[in-house]
C-alpha cells in the first residue's frame, strides 16, 4: 500500500489542469515494458484523484486476463483498508464497446453474444473509485480479446466519470495500447530510469506515430527501497 503522493506530484497537477475541461479527462499510463510499475502508478494515481471530484473516477484496467487492478482491490488485505467491492455495474455505457471478443459466441437462440457483458466496474467501497473487471472467466477456448475505436464510447464517458486513467499493456505484450491512447487526452509513460532511454524513445515514437499525446514520463524503480521512487519529466 505505498504513498506515492509526493512522487507522483507532477502528475497530479496534470490531472488538475485536464480537469479544468467542461467535460471529464482521460489519462493513460502505459510503460516501456512489463515490471516498471505501471499498475501500482495508475492506482496510486486513482487513489489519490477520486477524493476530489464530486463525479466517480473509473480506473480502467486493460490487462483484461489478469485484473491486476481488480484484484488488488478486491483483496481481503486492500478492502480492510478501502472498503468492500460493490456490485457490477455497465461499462458500456449504451454504446458500442472499445473492446472486442473474437470470435462471438453463439447463443442457443441464435443469437450472438454481446461485447459488453464481458467488462464491469465496480465501485471501491463508498469512494467515488470504480475500477474494472474483466470477465475472463466467460471466455471459451479460441476466443481472444482486442482494442477498437470508440470515439461515442470515450464520449460517453467524459459525461460520466470526471476522471478516467487507463492502465495499459506495453507493447510487449499488446498493442491494445496504442489504440486506446488515441481516446486519453495523453499518455504518461512509466521506466525504469536503469535501462537507459531507447526503449522511452521507441514508445514515445509508436505513440505520436499513432497521433497519440505523450504529456511527460515518470521514471519508476521498483524495487529499490520499500517505497517506489518515481520523478516526473515533461516531454
Amino acid at each position: 500500500m505505498f504513498d506515492l503522493r509526493n512522487e507522483l506530484r507532477g502528475v497530479v497537477d496534470i490531472c488538475t489542469n485536464l480537469k479544468r475541461q467542461p467535460q471529464g479527462a482521460v489519462i493513460q499510463f502505459m510503460g516501456t515494458r512489463n515490471g516498471v510499475g505501471v499498475s501500482t502508478c495508475a492506482r496510486a494515481l486513482a487513489r489519490i484523484m477520486a477524493p476530489r471530484d464530486k463525479k466517480p473516477l473509473w480506473l480502467m484496467d486493460l490487462n483484461f486476463y489478469e485484473n491486476t487492478q481488480y484484484r488488488f482491490f478486491a483483496s481481503r488485505r486492500a478492502q480492510g483498508f478501502y472498503g468492500a467491492i460493490g456490485a457490477a455495474r455497465d461499462a458500456a455505457l449504451g454504446q458500442q464497446p472499445f473492446w472486442r471478443v473474437h470470435p462471438a459466441l453463439t447463443r442457443q437462440d441464435g443469437r450472438k453474444a454481446g461485447d459488453r457483458y464481458y467488462l464491469r466496474m465496480h465501485q471501491v467501497g463508498q469512494h467515488h473509485l470504480l475500477v474494472s473487471h474483466f470477465r475472463n472467466d466467460l471466455l471459451r477456448p479460441g476466443q481472444g480479446v482486442s482494442l477498437r475505436p470508440a470515439k461515442a464510447y470515450w464520449q460517453s464517458l467524459r459525461h460520466t466519470a470526471g476522471l478516467t486513467i487507463i492502465d495499459a499493456p506495453p507493447l510487449g505484450r499488446s498493442k491494445g495500447g496504442l489504440v486506446s491512447a488515441l481516446a486519453a487526452d495523453g499518455v504518461i509513460c512509466v521506466a525504469d530510469p536503469r535501462d537507459g532511454l531507447a526503449g522511452l524513445h521507441h514508445l514515445r515514437a509508436c505513440l505520436e506515430a499513432r497521433g497519440a499525446r505523450c504529456l511527460g514520463v515518470v521514471f519508476n524503480a521498483p524495487g529499490r527501497s520499500a517505497h517506489t521512487t518515481t520523478q516526473v519529466a515533461a516531454q
